[in-house]
Formats: C-alpha cells, sequence, structure tokens
C-alpha cells in the first residue's frame, strides 16, 4: 500500500514588471515607497482607502488596539481616526521622520560590503 500526501505548495514568486510597480506615498508621513499595485491596494484596503508605509501601519494598529478598536463604533472610522491621530503626530515631529530615514540610510548603507539580498527604496516627501 501506497499514500499520496497531498501538499499545498505555494506558487513561485515571479519578479514584477515595471508596469506593475508603482510609487506610493504614507498618508501620515509621507514616506514614498515602490511597490507592486496588487501590495499596494491590499494595504489600501486595510487602512480605509490609505496607503501607509509598515511603521506607520504598525503604529496605527497599536493605537487600535490601545483604544480597543471593534468596541461598538464603526470599524472604518475607527481607522481613520486611528490614522488622522497618527498623522497628527508625525506632522507635529516632522524632523522625527527624517531622523527615521537617516537611520534606515545608515544601516543600509552599513551593508555595503555584504551581498545584497533586496534593494530597498526610500524617499521621504513633505505631507
Amino acid at each position: 500500500m501506497s499514500a499520496v500526501v497531498a501538499q499545498d505548495v505555494a506558487p513561485p514568486i515571479e519578479a514584477a514588471s515595471a508596469a506593475e510597480v508603482e510609487w506610493a506615498a504614507c498618508a501620515c508621513c509621507g514616506l514614498r515607497e515602490e511597490c507592486t499595485a496588487a501590495y499596494a491596494a491590499g494595504v489600501r484596503a486595510q487602512y480605509a482607502g490609505r496607503w501607509l508605509c509598515g511603521l506607520c501601519g504598525d503604529a496605527v494598529g497599536e493605537e487600535l488596539a490601545a483604544a480597543g478598536a471593534g468596541g461598538g463604533g464603526s470599524a472604518t472610522a475607527e481607522v481613520e481616526a486611528a490614522i488622522a491621530r497618527h498623522a497628527a503626530f508625525c506632522r507635529s515631529s516632522p524632523a522625527a521622520a527624517e531622523r527615521l530615514i537617516a537611520a534606515v540610510r545608515r544601516l543600509l548603507r552599513s551593508q555595503s560590503g555584504r551581498k545584497p539580498k533586496a534593494v530597498v527604496v526610500l524617499e521621504f516627501q513633505e505631507a
């Protein structure tokens, strides 16, 4: 007797063509990232139609968790309120965003002697 084991195998990851890549600007801090249209659409779906960078998305998620999101109000309204609070914080301290970008830039440059595994493009834009 032989047993056949079925496995779910993820499809191979394919490189995105230039037509599938877009620049998205964070609604909070203004950071711009190059990403695929599918990824950007997924982020926008999660944040009430706005695109957020990873750090701002985490901060908004923390605000939602701290506020006990889902406790009776509209989920979209709660997300929009959390985004508005975090965006106000980002605007109150633009130097903090610039320091963050400088730190990431230093981190990327410090690894310049190593074989690169991925290319990250960061650009700061005034919100």
